[in-house]
């Protein structure tokens, strides 16, 4: 019997599960306030193009190096999620009982992999195609041909290697393990997981009680992120300038919330049956993720304190502001809860919007952007109480 389209089957049917859940009025807001914002966002765009259409034209970094790197870069992202996307359905606990072999596994998975790259490739395509027009350049159905094989090439092989690594295996072992027991060893992340509720946020990341797996993302995430507080600390210390260290710090403390925040616990009926409330449960959740921020934070804000002592108040109203913006992805984690990367793509779009917006009218924009927060709040907290 063919399983080739097991993994399409699954997430479809996921995808039509997530939509049931969402209530038609908030599906509505999603759909006619997203495609507004996003047909604005759009015009913007056209008009900037237009704008510096001659500048873009005749800069030939840009269309030797830049895009193509770029592109190549944007599709090998996009493959390897694409496939541990895939291959997280095909390898599912609850597809263990099928009589499928590992390569008929992987070959559900790959069938996805090129079933969802395909429309990715048209849309690239597509987007570049009608950029070079927009802008006059010579010969712009070629440069969306070419845009297509970059990306095509760079997803292909992206997910091409994660399909062919043996990182996902029919184990028999148990991951989850008895909690604060671990295999001759103690949990690393032990003494700041253990408060009640305690282990949420090993759950929330498939950890065994706390033991954290070293991986080749995990330690290349380490020294990217490492080089990048170090360069930028080196950078305001020889120039005595605090900006570059307190902006580091603060972006840099951003992504490592965002990529370590993981809310999909609030949709569990564990977590909603058992007696605790949806505010303890969302702190306890985000208490990890920041104090990972905040630990990756300090060492450029100290660097640009020790740069310009006069400038104290940088470091200080960066840390504020990343207090701020913690919280306010956590409430869109919490509202996406099983979704992180639809949560990070509609609060990176929100803080753009209302940036642009903020040039034009000025800091009134964050009131409706407060507004939007708190109504995410709310919905998400319905939905824990309520389902």
């Amino acid at each position: 019997m063919p399983h080739d389209r097991l993994v399409l089957t699954l997430l479809w049917r996921q995808l039509l599960a997530g939509l049931r859940a969402i209530r038609r009025r908030d599906l509505a807001w999603i759909v006619l306030g997203g495609g507004a914002l996003l047909a604005y966002a759009i015009a913007d765009i056209v008009v900037a193009l237009q704008a510096e259409a001659a500048t873009l034209r005749q800069s030939q970094a840009l269309w030797m190096i830049g895009l193509p790197a770029a592109l190549l870069g944007i599709g090998g992202f996009a493959g390897s999620a694409l496939a541990r996307l895939c291959l997280s359905r095909a390898f599912a606990p609850f597809l263990r009982a099928l009589p499928l072999s590992l390569w008929e596994r992987r070959r559900t998975a790959t069938v996805a992999v090129f079933a969802i790259g395909v429309p990715l490739v048209v849309a690239v395509t597509t987007a570049v195609g009608l950029g070079c027009a927009v802008i006059a350049k010579p010969l712009a159905s070629v440069w969306g041909l070419g845009a297509a094989i970059l990306f095509g090439a760079g997803l292909l092989a992206a997910a091409g290697w994660r399909l062919r690594s043996g990182h996902y295996a029919i184990g028999l072992e148990d991951k989850a393990g008895p909690a604060g027991k671990g295999p001759g060893r103690q949990p690393w992340i032990g003494a700041f997981d253990r408060s009640a509720p305690a282990w949420l946020s090993s759950w929330a990341w498939g950890l065994s009680a706390g033991h954290v797996r070293p991986s080749w993302r995990l330690v290349s995430a380490a020294i990217v992120f490492g080089v990048v507080a170090a360069l930028s600390a080196a950078i305001s210390l020889v120039h005595h300038d605090a900006i570059p260290a307190a902006m580091a710090g603060l972006t840099g403390g951003l992504l490592v919330f965002m990529l370590s925040a993981r809310f999909h616990p609030l949709g569990s009926p564990v977590l909603r049956t058992a007696p605790l409330g949806f505010v303890r449960a969302w702190l306890r959740l985000a208490r990890l993720p920041l104090q990972l921020s905040v630990a990756f934070f300090l060492l450029p804000a100290s660097a640009a304190l020790a740069a310009e002592p006069s400038a104290w108040a940088m470091p200080l109203a960066s840390g504020f502001w990343l207090l701020a913006l913690n919280g306010a992805y956590a409430v869109f984690a919490a509202y996406f809860m099983t979704a992180p990367f639809v949560a990070a793509l509609s609060f990176l779009s929100a803080i753009a919007y209302t940036s642009y917006e903020s040039l034009e009218y000025g800091r009134t924009v964050l009131v409706g952007f407060a507004a939007l927060v708190l109504f995410l709040w709310h919905r998400a907290q319905q939905r824990y109480r309520h389902g």
